[in-house]
């Protein structure tokens, strides 16, 4: 019986976009049952939760880090990162997964790329490659020599927690989410809060970074303190309450290779407003609304229009996120893989 083993130590900083990847993709794979294949689970110590009982665990060794040879020649190794730390016995298939290549933006010319010419070792090494969008599809053949290597566009699954959300705050709030990274843009949504006096705005996602602290400093300098809220990172619950009680999702982001929050959002029915940067365009479709510039009077036009649309209908456009959303789930994604497994398996 063939073995695989999938690389899921992200789960460490599980509330991450990679974390909570990782996490649903070791449990929608053992939910599926679809593969006679012994499929173990590389995860970190501590976090066996996330695995059910009598699923095997390979718990992380610095020496196996340094010397892959030392780790075992599984028949297929499949990393859910395209950087991952630990790379596969050299007799070992391996599948990689890529998310973006956003360090091409994040990172100066020099790092962006030495990480260039690490992602290309890996995809040199590997035997299949996916990628969670179909931009991120593009990057690599823009940027990355495939050699004829095709590159397999696997869409994220993406299930929003359940739970009973909290009373409605007094004052209504618009939601943005994620790391803390020049990328996220998160600035750009302050000087709108003067249109929408009567609005607050959540910036929820790890701020202990110096972009992070550079939007405190903005949001001290504009006298809005008591109308942005920064509670850091969330857990599953909380986030469930933010998305839940929004009045919509601003993502102005720059640089996804997927997004989650869009779909998590569409999922509760909530509006979505996007900038029409890399994935999002793609994932959001024809169900979200797009800011065309990040000018503070085109994102509040956008907004005010979308909002609008929104109450003159909520049920149709509530139906049309939805039936959107519905088409990014883990079942789907994960019966996909399952048929790359064996695909690759297969070769000689």
């Amino acid at each position: 019986m063939p073995e695989i083993l999938v690389d899921i130590l992200k789960v460490k900083d599980l509330y991450s976009g990679l974390g909570q990847f990782s996490a649903n993709f070791a449990q929608a794979l053992i939910a599926a049952r679809r593969t006679a294949n012994k499929v173990k689970f590389l995860a970190p110590p501590g976090h066996a939760e996330l695995i059910s009982e009598g699923t095997g665990v390979v718990h992380p060794s610095l020496l196996r880090r340094y010397f892959p040879a030392l780790n075992k020649p599984y028949d297929l190794w499949h990393s859910l990162h395209q950087f991952p730390s630990f790379h596969p016995h050299p007799r070992s298939k391996w599948i990689l997964t890529v998310h973006d290549l956003n360090f091409l933006v994040e990172k100066d010319r020099s790092k962006a790329q030495r990480y260039l010419q690490r992602l290309q070792r890996n995809v040199d090494k590997s035997h299949a490659v996916t990628a969670i969008s179909a931009f991120t599809k593009s990057e690599l053949e823009k940027h990355v020599d495939l050699r004829g290597k095709p590159v397999h566009v696997i869409h994220n699954g993406v299930v929003m927690p359940s739970g009973n959300p909290a009373p409605k705050p007094q004052r209504p709030y618009f939601l943005s989410l994620g790391v803390f990274k020049e990328k996220k843009n998160f600035h750009v949504l302050l000087p709108i809060l003067k249109d929408f006096p009567d609005h607050d705005l959540v910036l929820a996602g790890n701020n202990a970074t110096p972009y992070g602290t550079s939007i405190k400093e903005r949001i001290r300098v504009l006298g809005l303190e008591d109308r942005v809220q920064m509670p850091g990172a969330v857990e599953d619950q909380e986030k469930f309450r933010l998305f839940s009680n929004c009045d919509a999702l601003l993502f102005p982001s720059l640089a996804e290779g997927f997004g989650l929050p869009v779909i998590e959002a569409m999922l509760l029915g909530k509006p979505v407003f996007l900038s029409r940067a890399t994935s999002l365009p793609e994932i959001g479709g024809d169900a979200a609304f797009y800011f065309d510039s990040e000018q503070p009077a085109t994102i509040t036009h956008s907004i005010r229009s979308g909002l609008s649309a929104f109450v003159a209908d909520p049920h149709k456009v509530e139906q049309r996120m939805k039936t959107h959303a519905a088409k990014f789930t883990w079942a789907a994604c994960i019966l996909k893989y399952i048929e790359l497994y064996a695909e690759v398996l297969e070769q000689v």
